[in-house]
């Protein structure tokens, strides 16, 4: 099984059998708390007039919270089930969904081609693929961004592990993420230190960067919501 196959069923399985209880996904925490954090850092570097790609949007909540700010977004996944029920739940008039496999270049090239250049909004996706496939994805998301688009990221820090591990050791696994592991879904890890590697600067320039964090549905006894130390970075392809 490649590993495009092997992501997307994995995926599939995940999203197909999803109840949409609350807490049930481990990542789907309020925009009001999640988009818009990331908004707020993002919006001045980005050109109103392009359309935004919510690469990785997963069921679309943060999708339809970025459509009440920007014109036009597009929100991307591998899984059609995901895809459908962003489609059901998520609905905006200015906000479409469709499938997008991010390891394959030629069909973000296909979505260039329809939309023109676009900003990317990448949540919390890059550490969910294999180190091996960090190259392909990027080849996608420079496609996607052509020569004037901007791409938000943020993503897990190196300070994520030990919070994890640390979580787990007090209170053991949250609920929400053991139902990522039972779909054979392994995250690895990408970290601040990882940037200049993954987006070289003799093809990428970095606007900015600094340190974030990922807030999550799950609530910790002490009444707290888990909040996972996170980096963001902006970035653009470098002018020729």
């Amino acid at each position: 099984m490649t590993s495009t196959n092997r992501y997307a069923t994995s995926w599939e399985s995940f999203w197909s059998t999803s109840t949409g209880a609350p807490g049930e996904i481990f990542w789907d925490a309020d925009p009001s708390h999640a988009a818009q954090q990331d908004l707020a850092l993002f919006r001045s570097s980005m050109d109103p007039q392009l359309q935004l790609i919510d690469l990785g949007c997963g069921n679309g909540t943060q999708t339809r919270f970025l459509a009440d700010h920007f014109a036009k977004v597009i929100g991307t996944e591998i899984s059609p089930a995901a895809v459908e029920i962003a489609r059901t739940k998520h609905a905006a008039p200015n906000a479409s969904y469709r499938v997008l496999d991010v390891l394959s270049p030629d069909d973000a090239q296909a979505l260039h081609e329809e939309t023109g250049d676009a900003n990317v909004y990448m949540r919390a996706v890059l550490h969910q693929l294999s180190p091996a496939d960090h190259v392909t994805a990027i080849q996608s998301i420079e496609r996607l961004l052509g020569r004037r688009g901007v791409l938000y990221l943020v993503e897990l820090s190196s300070a994520a592990e030990p919070f994890f591990a640390q979580l787990i050791t007090q209170y053991g696994p949250p609920p929400g993420l053991a139902r990522v592991f039972q779909h054979q879904i392994t995250p690895g890890m990408v970290n601040e230190n990882d940037l200049g590697v993954l987006f070289p600067s003799d093809r990428f320039t970095l606007l900015r960067t600094g340190p974030s964090h990922i807030q999550t549905v799950h609530t910790l006894p002490t009444g707290d919501v888990a909040k996972v130390p996170a980096f963001y970075a902006i970035l653009r392809r470098r002018q020729s």
